[in-house]
């Protein structure tokens, strides 16, 4: 007798793409940085033309600080500079933990003619929010 087994049949291409998920995680995990606090400056022109991948620089004093500056996750070279000064508006607030980790509230939102980034920078870790997310709606300025 030929009976039909009914168990389910793991294919070559099912097994790959698991693998292939699990090498990526772990792959994360272990070549993970963080975005950190490069340095705090007193003047936006002490702020360098060329900053390093996933640093920020604060502009302001630590009693008052101004602006956060930092390149957009996206990698496409374009620069965000957040308000932190409670006058103006929109403002973001930001936290900085003991060994410089970055957390901003609420997302960063900004777009142009050629591109849309909206994401959320929690504990030194970027999500990318979806467009069309109810939830994070809030926030439209971020240039």
């Amino acid at each position: 007798m030929n009976r039909k087994s009914t168990t389910p049949r793991i294919t070559i291409r099912r097994m790959t793409a698991v693998w292939r998920t699990r090498w990526r995680t772990l792959l994360e995990r272990l070549t993970f940085r963080p975005w950190r606090l490069e340095a705090m400056v007193t003047d936006m022109d002490d702020v360098p033309l060329t900053i390093p991948r996933r640093r920020a620089y604060l502009v302001g004093t630590p009693s008052r600080p101004k602006w956060l500056v930092f390149d957009c996750a996206c990698g496409g070279g374009h620069r965000i500079l957040l308000n932190l000064d409670d006058s103006r508006r929109p403002v973001w607030t930001l936290e900085i933990s003991r060994t410089k980790i970055l957390t901003l509230r609420p997302s960063v939102n900004y777009h142009d003619d050629r591109r849309i980034c909206h994401y959320i920078l929690s504990n030194g870790r970027i999500a990318w929010v979806r467009p069309g997310n109810p939830y994070t709606n809030g926030n439209r300025g971020a240039q």
